[in-house]
């Protein structure tokens, strides 16, 4: 959008925790682009079905939106469809999770992005620690551990299935 224009954001249900914090990250930057103005904030519950519906009513009252964060890939799926049916192939949809059903739209041109959670890195690292654990009596590592995530673009969504990277 190259930081202006209005845009939307899609959450989850409203009592996840995940839902806030997703919203929080996007917020955490997106907020302070002066350009930027979030016409509609609405829960999608998760769903694409909703999420559909939801973005069907959105852009009747906001028809001069030029993006749409969403919480996870298949509210974005939802809203992407709704967007395709009302001829906005123009509105840039991102999503978050990293689903291959987000990589297969990115790769097609319809995606524009999404975050990849990589949960494969994750069990794997869960794994190698508890092995530790197990063997010594400590990880040797803090409780609370970061791993990042993959912003999946046209440039590099073929290059990743099943929330990791090809082999």
């Amino acid at each position: 959008m190259n930081d202006e224009g209005k845009f939307v954001e899609l959450t989850g249900r409203d009592t996840d925790t995940n839902a806030h914090v997703r919203s929080q990250g996007y917020h955490d930057v997106l907020d302070d682009i002066d350009g930027l103005e979030m016409v509609a904030q609405q829960t999608a519950n998760w769903s694409q079905t909703e999420a559909f519906d939801v973005m069907e009513s959105i852009l009747q009252a906001n028809p001069d939106i030029k993006g749409v964060i969403c919480g996870n890939d298949t509210m974005a799926l939802g809203a992407q469809a709704a967007l395709l049916a009302a001829g906005r192939a123009d509105v840039i949809v991102v999503g978050f999770d990293g689903s291959d059903d987000a990589i297969q739209s990115i790769v097609a041109g319809e995606l524009k992005a999404t975050s990849l959670q990589p949960v494969a890195e994750m069990a794997n690292q869960a794994v190698l620690q508890a092995d530790q654990f197990i063997k010594s009596g400590s990880t040797g590592k803090p409780e609370k551990q970061s791993i990042d995530m993959v912003l999946l673009t046209p440039d590099n969504a073929d290059q990743y299935e099943r929330f990791a990277p090809k082999k």
